[in-house]
């Protein structure tokens, strides 16, 4: 269905008058006296859209076309806006003043509106005399628009009354116009290449980064990430301050702003933490391990330890570590269930007491939370179904800022530390994901805007690449029919992840399912080809559904848990998935015709399918590797385990594929490289297919049958620059 035409309706973009409130969308506010209030510009929009026509229905078709222009969106995501304007508005589904549904049509603004409100005038003053006020000077009160649904309105349309109302909120929305305007960002960095994790000093004058140089045509072996510093305003050159062959990121600035520190890893995996003073000069080395993985560092207020994630080996979860620098060995603060990601980003607290962090479940689903230094509970304040991309405190100290992506837009979130619902933050941007927010000690904001995506690509026999299915947005997680003749994947390009569909050759690609802003993963293909298996986040839990062939989806599973990885078994008969639903990690077995779920495992497992000679692969929560559990009288069974020689991590739950009599794995390295392998796993034997480059972490894998093509999701680099916003408190 064509959306319908809103060609002959005018845009509002000027403040406008609403039942009693003054809108003004440029700056995403609304106010009511002294009550200043802020939405996010979506729920915005479809309030100016409602505006431009009072009283009369909104079709959910025309605030697709005029709202959300080029991108599909589903019935979910308008319901999520209106529901938060109503909320803005103090309003109320079941006994409307302002916004009213009507059942199957769409949506009404029934509340008097009133446009060409004159915010230019001669300033005036209001006087209070009694309960009046004094009269109003150089105010243009225009009539309100009136709604032209028949609708049992009380008007009071005295001049007094009238002043009275407006008075009040016309003054609070002029004392408060400079700050209603979304916050300014410009940027400090617009060099070639890649410039990531900022590091605002502790005075805001200057931005510590790391930038792999922008070599045009550099593979990723190539690529080097350096430590540079930059004064905050941007300009000049920026001063180089690390030389060595390997990667150095994030930099960490000293309380006193005298000196950076960072985190230098080699090809080989080895890691450690290093200081130099900010203008340069000889480095101090603090730690180093061959075996200790460490990211994301951040320096205590008091200057007498260190943060970072870090983790022993290539497996398992990352945990936040204290460094202290007087000599000792680093002190493992968190210890989250031993499926990766674990806990990363850590942040100091103004007060030094406390450490914000991100708590990632093996799913995705993102915790922002909270630990004292002294280690404890975890407090969380903030979860999203999807990826949380960095986290400071505000200077106060009463809140956490983090960057998060909802509805298919990057933004930035205020949370305080009672939780609650976040808040979003007005932020002047000009597009692209918001990373690794770092705020000054006395205010400021940097962030990385990072432009990324990630697109299909067929490896053929030859080694030689080709684009499937191309688009502008996210693709990943390809999964390829049994008889070769259809792709299924995951992608963004209708606003939010969703399962489409095309041909072999990536042409006729179409959505199929409309979950609305669920995270959806792991599509497969039944062994007919007729039906997909997912796991989606649609209210809370994560859960397995069919998706049909004509788009209809049904839920599998239906537990407080979360249900993922889904696979068929070889006779289509029954669903594997891995599920959280006991204390640990398990592979369970469903009917695909509904039923109860049994669990398969006790020795753990966040993804497996059954082995082409009979068994189940598994892999396992806490080990590399991929586990064949034998057939014990007619029954899989989980015992005597044989570990393949293929190298997975838990993280790689979508990168292999079983197809025909061999298992397709994506061996990842920490650099983004892969080797694409085959294996026999009667014989054990193993076969390089493919060497990749750029692959994302749950990239997916797809084979064509007899592995004559690979189907896997590659990132599109794109520039991230550093950007900076002043007037952040």
């Amino acid at each position: 269905m064509e959306p319908a035409s809103t060609a002959d309706q005018p845009t509002v973009t000027a403040p406008f008058r609403v039942g009693d409130w003054i809108a003004e969308p440029m700056a995403n506010r609304l106010t009511r006296g002294d009550d200043v209030r802020r939405v996010e510009p979506k729920v915005m929009e479809v309030l100016a859209t409602m505006a431009a026509r009072p009283g009369e229905t909104v079709t959910k078709d025309e605030f697709m076309a005029e709202v959300w222009t080029g991108t599909v969106v589903t019935d979910d995501v308008l319901a999520r806006c209106i529901s938060e304007l109503r909320k803005a508005l103090d309003d109320s589904a079941r006994n409307p003043t302002y916004v009213e549904t009507l059942r199957k049509r769409g949506y009404a603004l029934i509340a008097p509106v009133e446009h060409d409100l004159d915010l230019t005038a001669t300033p005036f003053i209001a006087t209070p005399q009694g309960d009046g006020a004094a009269p109003l000077t150089g105010l243009d009160v225009r009539r309100p628009v009136l709604p032209t649904r028949t609708r049992p309105v009380v008007l009071v349309w005295g001049l007094l009354a009238v002043a009275v109302v407006l008075v009040g909120a016309l003054w609070a929305y002029r004392a408060g116009l400079a700050g209603v305007r979304p916050l300014a960002s410009v940027p400090v960095t617009s060099f070639p290449g890649d410039e990531r994790d900022p590091a605002l000093s502790p005075d805001g004058s200057r931005v510590a980064f790391a930038w792999d140089g922008g070599v045009p045509g550099a593979s990723e072996d190539e690529r080097q990430f350096d430590i540079y510093v930059l004064p905050a305003t941007g300009g000049g050159t920026p001063v180089r301050l690390t030389m060595q062959p390997a990667d150095e990121l994030s930099p960490a600035w000293s309380p006193d702003g005298s000196r950076v520190a960072y985190v230098r890893c080699g090809s080989g995996g080895e890691c450690g933490v290093y200081v130099v003073d900010a203008g340069g000069g000889p480095e101090e080395s603090l730690v180093t391990s061959d075996d200790l993985a460490i990211t994301d560092l951040v320096w205590s207020p008091d200057g007498s330890r260190l943060a970072f994630s870090g983790r022993r080996g290539r497996q398992g979860a990352f945990s936040l570590h204290l460094l202290p620098l007087d000599g000792s060995p680093p002190q493992r603060l968190t210890a989250p269930a031993s499926t990766y990601p674990g806990d990363l980003g850590p942040a100091f607290s103004p007060d030094g007491q406390r450490l914000a962090f991100v708590r990632t479940e093996l799913d995705g689903r993102q915790d922002v939370a909270v630990v004292t230094v002294q280690g404890g509970r975890v407090r969380r304040l903030a979860r999203e179904q999807k990826g949380v991309t960095g986290l400071d405190w505000t200077p106060d100290g009463e809140e956490v800022i983090y960057a998060a992506n909802r509805d298919g837009a990057a933004g930035l979130w205020r949370v305080g530390l009672e939780g609650g619902d976040p808040r979003w933050v007005a932020l002047g941007t000009d597009g692209g994901e918001i990373a690794g927010p770092s705020v000054g000690r006395t205010g400021g904001l940097a962030f990385a805007r990072q432009l990324v995506r990630s697109q299909l690509v067929a490896v053929g026999a030859d080694g030689a690449e080709r684009a499937v299915a191309a688009s502008t947005r996210d693709d990943r997680q390809p999964t390829v029919a049994p008889d070769g003749s259809r792709v299924a994947f995951i992608s963004t390009r209708s606003g939010s992840h969703e399962v489409w569909v095309a041909e072999a050759d990536g042409t006729g690609a179409r959505q199929l399912t409309a979950f609305g802003g669920a995270r959806v993963s792991g599509p497969r293909w039944s062994p007919d080809g007729r039906t997909l298996v997912v796991s989606a986040r649609a209210d809370g839990d994560a859960d397995v559904f069919l998706v049909l062939p004509d788009g209809t989806v049904r839920a599998l599973t239906d537990s407080d848990a979360d249900d993922v990885a889904p696979t068929w078994s070889r006779d289509g008969e029954a669903i594997y998935f891995a599920s959280n639903r006991g204390e640990t990690w398990q592979i369970y077995r469903v009917p695909a015709s509904g039923g109860d779920a049994e669990a398969v495992t006790v020795g753990g497992g966040v993804a497996a399918a059954e082995a082409p000679d009979g068994g189940l692969l598994v892999i396992r929560p806490n080990r590399r590797g991929l586990w064949r559990l034998p057939v014990v009288d007619g029954e899989i069974r989980d015992v005597r385990a044989e570990q393949l020689a293929v190298n997975l991590s838990p993280a790689d739950w979508a990168n292999w594929s079983v197809v025909g009599d061999a298992v397709y794995v994506m061996e990842r390295r920490y650099d983004r490289a892969a080797t694409i392998v085959r294996l026999d796993p009667a014989t054990g034997d193993r076969e390089t297919v493919a060497a990749v480059a750029d692959v994302p972490e749950d990239s997916g894998l797809g084979v064509f049958p007899g592995g004559s093509r690979i189907l896997l999701s590659r990132l599109d680099r794109a520039d991230s620059d550093v950007v900076l916003v002043e007037d952040f408190h």
